[in-house]
């Protein structure tokens, strides 16, 4: 029989649900009694006005206030730096009017808001124009990365609705802390009824090398001639986001194919190694289906790849209400990875969403895991419980003691018959390279209705959340709703994740008188 040793996190409540007004800058935590580490909020409310695209945009009203698809980056040089980042007031149909970025110095007790004239103008309503390049309609899928020297680099997606063939991968940096923000630049800009950037940009910031990050997207070309394919997409910097190298393809699918998810890590040896899903053209909706999970390498900073490997075939059911069969968008064409970063390690471990484990019944979180820097992966095993309960939306990431952590959604706490969909978000942890878990935790204290959330081919609080190791912890972004409120349907939420002593086997503060953590007992953040 597998063993398991019981380790914790401690963290800390700071938010109740009751909508209140939201002011737009400075967000203070409030700490609540009986628990220890920090939890904040850090979104406010939408700087965005509400004809900020002009009269004559041809979109509905976006979803104002609502929050999501967040990501978190961790300052090498001063750890207590954090840069959040996350797109606002989403649309029904895909994007935002902007994408924003949200700073600390404290390790995430507080979290500041910079005002938009230092924010990255990646669209129309952050003060894009063609002057500054940033004249989009809408921006979407923000990512962010650190590199060594402290200089932040924040990716999005931005494009037009009323011309949705152009589109751009826009880059801005910060050597601010992400106080403020230099004028995006565009990694590539198009604008081609036969070709699509339109996808998101992951940016990776080389650990070893100063003023040097990568950028790799998904790529699409439609023909008439029915010979539609995609690519891996890539570019790279090395005079700190200043410049870009012309945009390439790093893999080609054969026709009819697509690639999603493109994601680089930077193994401690200098590799560069590029997962990605790979799927039929148009199919990211389709359930059930068969995915490719790939893998492909560079040892010399991006210039030459390998051929593809296989990492893993992944088996897509989808996620829906199980109250009324309504469609959750979860970004089950998505897979994340994250690199051990000590030095001699070649570490890489990979979760996403299928369904292989439970006959096909509902979708868990997978985990693999390669050893040998990205040329070969092990078996997929079930890192969610096996309940039937249908679990979404994984982050990965390791600690510089190379622990790993896995966070993700799930419906644990949803009730039959129930006009409301309550969810939860929860973590577990493993010391030994993924061969044995914890059992899981609550990040969330009291669920929440996922019903509120926007809804954009499903209720949606993007198809990725952010994870990242911070010393000897963890830091944690996530998108939560508010009550009901229709007015302020999603927030996004910070959470320090404090492994406790392993030997005590117990939850500092949190465990509401608990001997032993259980998925119950064991609840972290608010």
């Amino acid at each position: 029989m597998r063993q398991f040793r019981i380790i914790t996190f401690a963290c800390a409540v700071v938010l109740t649900l009751t909508v209140q007004p939201r002011p737009f800058g400075m967000v203070t935590v409030v700490m609540a009694q009986g628990f220890s580490g920090d939890l904040s909020r850090v979104s406010a409310a939408s700087p965005f006005s509400a004809d900020c695209n002009g009269p004559d945009f041809p979109i509905t009203a976006a979803y104002v206030n609502a929050e999501s698809e967040p990501y978190i980056a961790v300052n090498p040089r001063d750890p207590d730096n954090l840069i959040a980042v996350y797109h606002v007031d989403r649309y029904h149909n895909d994007g935002a009017n902007g994408a924003l970025a949200a700073t600390s110095f404290d390790g995430g007790q507080t979290w500041h808001i910079p005002e938009l004239r230092d924010q990255p103008q990646f669209s129309r309503c952050a003060g894009g124009n063609e002057t500054n390049g940033g004249n989009f309609e809408k921006a979407s899928d923000p990512w962010v990365d650190f590199g060594p020297d402290g200089t932040a680099y924040f990716a999005v997606a931005s494009w037009d609705a009323s011309n949705p063939d152009n589109t751009a991968q826009m880059v801005s940096t910060s050597t601010t802390g992400g106080r403020t923000w230099d004028r995006p630049v565009a990694a590539i800009r198009a604008n081609d009824p036969e070709v699509s950037n339109g996808s998101r940009a992951a940016v990776t910031a080389d650990p070893k090398r100063d003023r040097t990050a990568y950028l790799v997207w998904a790529w699409q070309r439609f023909t008439p001639q029915n010979k539609a394919g995609g690519a891996s997409a890539f570019s790279r910097t090395t005079d700190g986001g200043k410049t870009w190298s012309e945009a390439r393809h790093i893999y080609e699918t054969p026709p009819g194919l697509q690639t999603s998810a493109n994601q680089i890590v930077v193994t401690p040896n200098g590799d560069l190694v590029n997962v990605f899903n790979e799927l039929k053209m148009g199919a990211g909706s389709d359930h059930p289906r068969h995915d490719r999970i790939a893998a492909i390498r560079s040892t010399d900073g991006g210039l030459t790849w390998t051929e593809s490997t296989t990492l893993a075939k992944s088996f897509v059911a989808g996620v829906t209400d199980p109250n009324t069969g309504t469609r959750v968008r979860v970004g089950d064409s998505f897979t994340d990875i994250a690199v051990d970063p000590r030095p001699g390690t070649n570490n890489i471990y990979a979760v996403w969403g299928d369904a292989r484990f439970n006959e096909s019944r509902t979708q868990q979180i997978a985990f693999a895991k390669s050893v040998d820097g990205g040329r070969s992966w092990s078996e997929p095993v079930a890192v969610s419980t096996d309940s039937g309960e249908q679990t979404f939306i994984p982050s990965v990431a390791v600690n510089d003691k190379g622990e790993v952590a896995v966070s993700y959604y799930g419906f644990s706490a949803r009730k039959s018959g129930s006009r409301a969909l309550m969810t939860h978000y929860w973590i577990t942890r493993s010391l030994d390279q993924g061969r044995n878990w914890t059992p899981r935790q609550q990040m969330t204290r009291e669920p929440f209705d996922l019903r509120t959330a926007p809804y954009n081919s499903g209720f949606f609080f993007g198809e990725y959340q952010g994870l990242a190791g911070a010393g000897p912890s963890f830091v944690a972004v996530a998108t939560f709703t508010n009550g009901r409120s229709l007015d302020n349907r999603t927030d996004i939420f910070f959470c320090s994740l404090i492994p406790d002593k392993p030997e005590t086997g117990l939850l500092t503060g949190s465990a509401a008188g608990a001997s032993t953590p259980t998925d119950e007992a064991a609840r972290l953040c608010r």
